[in-house]
């Protein structure tokens, strides 16, 4: 029974994680996808990304795989929307849908997780991969992305600042699940590395910190390795999105002043971050 935040942010942590070899399950739903897709396209590339593999992933979410088409043959001369629709139509026997963000084609599985299939194109100088080039059928454009270099941004972070970062990725990828996730879970990892730096000092620290600086990095477009990441929102969405922030901001700021000072009071605190998270986050004394 928590009486204290500490116990009550790593009940918290156990019940929004997810739990078991991701890594395994990843490879098996890659190379599946691959499978039911070689027969149509020519694949250069494949391979798991998104918030499984670099285990910043909350209960209920997918897998991303990314799918490199071979340029020629399936991209070139296409727009997003259109390569998108080939994708989905190569899997007409499967139940599948467009992501809302208009970026993958969603492959539905009977057990968790369904695959999120991103097909690119990738830019590279002969011998390097530089970006990959994925589309956005919202926007009508193909958007460069880096996505094995973020993972190793995350890994790097993780070296420093201590395995909690990851944690507190997937605490804060939940608060934005309970607020109609207004913000990208790519978007909120960003702001997460432009938030923690350092080491780690505690979970309401680090949350309130990320929060914090997350309600000026909203107000404005957000470059990060050479593209933006915040282009997916609309004016009102972008002031949707800071709204509930500030407010989440204020709520985690009085929720650390409760437990810090002259002051010992977690019932108030538990209580505050409860509202924040909602009721995961576990009741004082229960």
């Amino acid at each position: 029974m928590p009486y204290t935040v500490a116990v009550s942010f790593d009940q918290f942590l156990d019940k929004i994680s997810i739990s078991g070899d991701q890594h395994s399950i990843a490879i098996a739903r890659r190379d599946r996808v691959v499978s039911l897709l070689e027969n149509t396209f020519t694949i250069v590339e494949a391979f798991p990304t998104g918030s499984i593999p670099k285990r910043t992933a909350v209960k209920g979410s997918d897998l991303d795989v990314i799918v490199v088409l071979h340029y020629s043959k399936h991209i070139k001369g296409k727009t997003p929307t259109e390569v998108l629709a080939s994708v989905q139509a190569a899997l007409t026997k499967y139940r599948t849908g467009v992501r809302r963000n208009g970026q993958a084609v969603t492959l539905y599985y009977d057990t968790w997780p369904n695959v999120d299939i991103v097909p690119v194109s990738r830019t590279d100088d002969g011998s390097n991969v530089l970006h990959y080039n994925v589309p956005d059928m919202n926007q009508g454009i193909w958007l460069s992305s880096k996505p094995k270099r973020h993972a190793q941004n995350i890994a790097e972070r993780v070296r420093t600042f201590g395995p909690e970062f990851r944690r507190v990725i997937r605490i804060i990828k939940w608060w934005n699940q309970q607020h109609s996730s207004y913000l990208q879970s790519y978007h909120l990892e960003v702001m997460a590395l432009s938030s923690l730096n350092g080491s780690f000092d505690s979970y309401p620290w680090a949350v309130f910190t990320v929060f914090d600086r997350a309600c000026e990095l909203v107000k404005s477009p957000l470059s990060y390795e050479g593209s933006y990441v915040d282009g997916y929102l609309t004016q009102s969405d972008r002031a949707e999105a800071l709204k509930r922030l500030e407010t989440a901001r204020d709520k985690s700021r009085d929720a650390w002043y409760a437990t810090h000072g002259s002051n010992d009071d977690h019932k108030k605190a538990i209580e505050l971050w409860r509202q924040i998270f909602g009721d995961r986050f576990p009741s004082y004394g229960s």
